[in-house]
């Protein structure tokens, strides 16, 4: 008998934790296209030309798996709110796995990352706008320092002062990877291998290297590492669609406190919002014509590439709006800190929402173990001569 028959509408947590990570999600990857430098440059070259994108398949045995998942209706060993949320965990691995082989469909992107990250409120794109004019009431930023004249830290560079700061909190299992798949400059978390994943070819400045060392490890591996301690892995890897905004949310709070969050960074987070709100119908041409009046060439083309892709014809109606997180996750949480500094060392926890943080109140998954402040990464950089 299988892991699951017909009649069985259960599962244990060990038993629906196996399945789950079994399935190959890798938006990230399959929603970078194949053809990007080349269509940029095409973009640059012309007056009129809208991107066509092209994407690599995945292989994968994701259906079979998700078929299986989709019959239970509780985790039989733990607490029923944490059973729910894995019921409503399976539903959101499935949409994902529908929103990754949508790619290149404009129609189908569109409605479903809206279905699942949502769309600008009023509210929201109101506070977006007045950032993109320069009102910054409220927000913790520094002006744009000037990095013209500092040195840039190469690969190896960035190598050794990760080590360290691996040491330092106790990280001794990690490590920093070349990764071929990255964007120039880029850098991001591997959560499964335990991995800053960077590209080879990177130069970054003392500045930026600080502000994702923050950004990174201290807050998506340690929010990781944090989760897995509760004993219930899908909360130190991504889950509920919920938890992205708390993600990216208490990132860019943690830069803020810092001094790491510029005016221009912000901008960008806001003219996210600004775009997705009305770029929809526009072409990726139309709506880099109208972010031009804010930002350089090369910044509009990045933020309009942020949201529109996933899709092939450019030229043609179509959002993904998953890049909404930032600006909103940002204002959930400097809003929600605001009333209640307490939840700072909640949040830690794991990768959780807000909704969540009464199932650490209540004992439900232990407190965090390591909590970031800014005394430690003070020292850490003092060390690291950053």
């Amino acid at each position: 008998m299988g892991i699951l028959d017909k009649k069985k509408k259960s599962m244990t947590l060990d038993e629906v934790s196996t399945k789950l990570e079994e399935l190959r999600l890798p938006t990230a990857l399959v929603f970078t296209p194949l053809n990007l430098e080349v269509e940029r440059k095409k973009f640059f070259n012309s007056d009129i030309y809208s991107p066509y994108f092209k994407y690599r398949i995945v292989k994968n045995s994701n259906e079979k798996i998700l078929q299986e998942l989709s019959k239970v209706e509780e985790i039989s060993d733990i607490d029923p709110r944490v059973s729910q949320f894995y019921v409503d965990l399976i539903k959101s691995k499935g949409q994902t796995n529908e929103l990754m082989n949508a790619v290149g469909n404009n129609l189908r992107v569109s409605e479903i990352s809206k279905e699942r990250f949502g769309i600008p409120s009023e509210k929201l794109y109101r506070n977006a706008c007045r950032v993109l004019r320069g009102t910054f009431n409220n927000y913790k930023l520094i002006k744009n320092p000037s990095l013209k004249k500092e040195p840039l830290l190469d690969f190896n560079d960035i190598v050794n002062v990760f080590d360290l700061v691996f040491e330092e909190l106790g990280l001794s299992d990690w490590q920093v990877y070349k990764s071929q798949n990255m964007a120039k400059n880029g850098m991001k978390v591997g959560i499964k291998r335990k991995q800053i994943l960077v590209n080879p070819e990177i130069h970054k400045s003392r500045f930026k290297l600080k502000k994702s060392i923050v950004h990174e490890v201290g807050t998506h591996v340690l929010r990781s590492i944090n989760g897995f301690n509760t004993n219930f892995s899908a909360l130190g890897n991504a889950n509920l669609p919920s938890y992205l905004d708390i993600e990216e949310g208490l990132a860019t709070y943690n830069e803020s406190d810092m001094g790491l969050l510029t005016e221009t960074g912000l901008k960008k987070k806001a003219a996210l919002v600004f775009a997705i709100k009305n770029g929809e119908q526009m072409t990726f041409r139309e709506l880099y014509n109208c972010l031009l009046g804010i930002f350089p060439k090369y910044a509009a083309f990045d933020i309009v590439y942020r949201v529109k892709r996933g899709l092939a014809d450019t030229a043609k109606p179509g959002i993904y709006t998953k890049d909404i997180v930032y600006f909103r996750g940002f204002r959930r949480v400097k809003n929600s800190l605001e009333k209640d500094n307490s939840l700072y060392n909640k949040l830690y926890s794991g990768k959780i929402s807000l909704k969540q943080v009464s199932w650490v109140e209540e004992g439900l998954i232990p407190k965090a173990k390591t909590v970031p402040s800014k005394e430690m990464w003070t020292k850490i950089f003092k060390k690291a001569g950053l």
